[in-house]
């Protein structure tokens, strides 16, 4: 196939770009991102002060790539896209497969989104991450078009002195994990790496405490700091004395127990009205005194109506009150 020059062409309207209020511009958030989410009857204005409309479309050897949405909160980053190739095409992404194979672009390093800064540099995250590209289900998973939602989750999250203006975000050679040839095949060649404005409004609160919530080894842990939005939770969890690394305790599973002292099964999210708000575990990082647990909420929910945050660890159960929590500081 001949190889088009690639063009970029960038459609977003300044007024909309300079987000500086929530109420002040009125931002319809994408039905596929609301359903990749969960669902709920206040998504549209839950999730509005993470939004970021975007109309930016980069093509090269004939194929497109149209990046409409970023949704963003402390800990993870959502970027909604839209790739097509030429009529006839089959993009095989192998999206009715169940599995969690590895879809995206090639290379993960290559393909990691960036936060510019005003001097367009990019800004350095100094914490772990994770990056993801999920094909959502369209219906028709051979043909020429795929729906592509990049998700990154930060460690640490996005700092408040970070001087956020724009996102950098690689895309070169679509590519999917083959389990029958346990090899990266290249489902369609090119480079649609672009950039686009993006600010950032934290739609989340946070709450700092020191409370033991169970024991691992004998050791006590604590959780220190509590973060939730409408769409994700995260908990940072410290033991009471650091996993001694070195030693043959360590070699036998201590810090193994440590790092996996919390998942879904341990915790319990409930609202006023009783209900039960369900949860994904999106896995865990930490170091051997330090434990970042990351959750994603099945429903977007308003964070007012939570009452209870339920912690199981060992033999320990603890409930955390939550009301009024949607009042507390959102400094991290």
């Amino acid at each position: 196939m001949r190889r088009l020059k690639k063009m970029v062409v960038i459609g977003v309207a300044a007024a909309l770009m300079l987000v500086t209020c929530a109420a002040a511009v009125v931002i319809g958030i994408d039905q596929r991102l609301i359903d990749f989410l969960g669902g709920g009857e206040q998504a549209q204005e839950l999730l509005t002060p993470g939004a970021q409309p975007v109309d930016v479309t980069t093509e090269d050897n004939g194929a497109s790539l149209h990046v409409t949405q970023v949704l963003m909160d402390r800990y993870t980053i959502l970027i909604l896209s839209d790739f097509t190739a030429p009529e006839g095409t089959v993009l095989d992404m192998a999206e009715d497969v169940n599995e969690d194979l590895l879809r995206g672009f090639s290379g993960m390093d290559g393909s990691l989104p960036s936060l510019l800064d005003s001097a367009g540099e990019p800004i350095d995250l100094g914490q772990g991450w994770s990056y993801y590209v999920n094909v959502l289900d369209d219906g028709a998973p051979l043909d020429n078009h795929l729906t592509l939602l990049s998700r990154m989750e930060l460690s640490e999250g996005i700092q408040p002195d970070w001087d956020i203006q724009e996102l950098s975000m690689p895309a070169v050679d679509l590519i999917r994990f083959d389990p029958e040839a346990e090899d990266i095949v290249t489902v369609y060649s090119g480079d649609w790496s672009c950039q686009f404005p993006v600010s950032w409004q934290d739609m989340g609160r946070s709450m700092e405490m020191n409370q033991v919530v169970g024991q691992v080894d004998d050791v006590n842990i604590a959780v220190t700091n509590i973060y939730l939005s409408p769409m994700t939770m995260q908990l940072q969890l410290e033991r009471e004395t650091p996993v001694p690394l070195h030693s043959p305790e360590a070699v036998g599973g201590v810090y193994a127990r440590w790092i996996s002292s919390l998942n879904v099964d341990g915790v319990t999210l409930t609202t006023k009205d009783g209900q039960t708000v369900p949860l994904t575990d999106m896995g865990n990082t930490g170091s051997n005194q330090e434990l970042n647990c990351s959750f994603l909420l099945n429903e977007i929910t308003d964070l007012a109506q939570l009452q209870t945050l339920t912690l199981r660890i060992g033999e320990g159960s603890v409930d955390i009150p939550l009301d009024g929590f949607a009042d507390e500081s959102v400094e991290p």
